[in-house]
């Protein structure tokens, strides 16, 4: 395998990428501001009428099942299991040459680098996120139960 070509296969990987893992942060942020967005609408559910209450409540007890379930998880899960095998295949096709290019020291960083933030991001959005989420629907079922 030439230089060129494994420039271009990591180049194509990197697409891949970033196209993956765009699509999926904005899944992602997008449930995270959900979550957040039903925070808020409960917490102001306090204000009002008794029937407005109720019918705020039980919106946001609906609302909470749509969003505490296992497929973000499950997309992070394989969003990232993809994005590793293709770093991994990545550093495979870099490690192969010696002498090294020195071009190849940069794809590395670069990879490392995003892999690095794309953990970091996933890791927080969906801990924070189901915390967030598992906190709310306590307290969402513990005003549903007094209704």
């Amino acid at each position: 395998m030439t230089t060129s070509e494994v420039s271009s296969s990591i180049g194509f990987f990197l697409t891949l990428i970033g196209l993956m893992s765009t699509f999926f942060y904005i899944h992602l942020s997008n449930w995270f501001r959900d979550i957040l967005e039903l925070k808020s609408k409960f917490e102001q559910s306090s204000v009002g009428n008794d029937d407005r209450k109720t019918n705020a409540i039980i919106e946001c007890s609906f609302e909470i099942k749509k969003l505490f379930n296992h497929v973000p998880l499950l997309v992070s899960i394989i969003i990232s299991g993809f994005i590793l095998l293709l770093t991994i295949l990545a550093f495979r096709m870099i490690n192969s040459f010696d002498p090294r290019p020195l071009v190849f020291d940069y794809y590395e960083i670069a990879i490392s680098w995003f892999v690095f933030g794309y953990l970091s991001l996933t890791l927080y959005f969906l801990s924070h996120g189901y915390f967030l989420a598992l906190r709310l629907k306590n307290d969402i079922n513990k005003k549903v139960s007094e209704l």
